[in-house]
């Protein structure tokens, strides 16, 4: 096995990213996301490859998670309930369609896993900024 210095990786293209310092868990952390794809846009069929996650939501979960870094959203411990603010489009859309590409989001970021979730409330507003608020609280 050849051990790879950082000056081979800088060559390749690829990037050494330091870990975030470490933050202490708090009670309740609140972000501001792009609206996500409905989650029927989530996922596509690929020949050979089953269900893989979709470009649109690739480029989605990219940006929103920029979105976290660079808001330095802090973590939440252990049970938590989330409330969705989504800005109304002049798109018909399910609300609950929106539900579960934030909470796969939230899932090493904020929260160590979504299925610890205990409540979700979604709704649409006519104020605000375009995209989407998330507060994450301790439940």
């Amino acid at each position: 096995m050849t051990a790879w210095t950082e000056a081979d990786l800088h060559r390749r293209g690829l990037r050494i990213s330091t870990p975030a310092r470490f933050t202490p868990p708090t009670d309740a952390v609140t972000i501001k996301l792009p609206t996500p794809p409905s989650v029927n846009a989530c996922w596509a069929n690929v020949e050979g490859m089953g269900r893989v996650r979709s470009t649109a939501y690739r480029r989605w979960s990219k940006l929103a998670v920029q979105e976290v870094q660079a808001q330095r959203a802090g973590r939440v411990a252990g049970k938590f309930s989330v409330v969705i603010t989504a800005k109304r489009t002049k798109r018909k859309r399910d609300i609950d369609n929106i539900i579960k590409p934030i909470l796969d989001l939230l899932s090493g970021l904020i929260t160590a896993d979504d299925s610890e979730c205990e409540r979700v409330s979604a709704g649409w507003t006519e104020e605000g900024d375009d995209g989407v608020t998330v507060s994450v609280r301790a439940a």
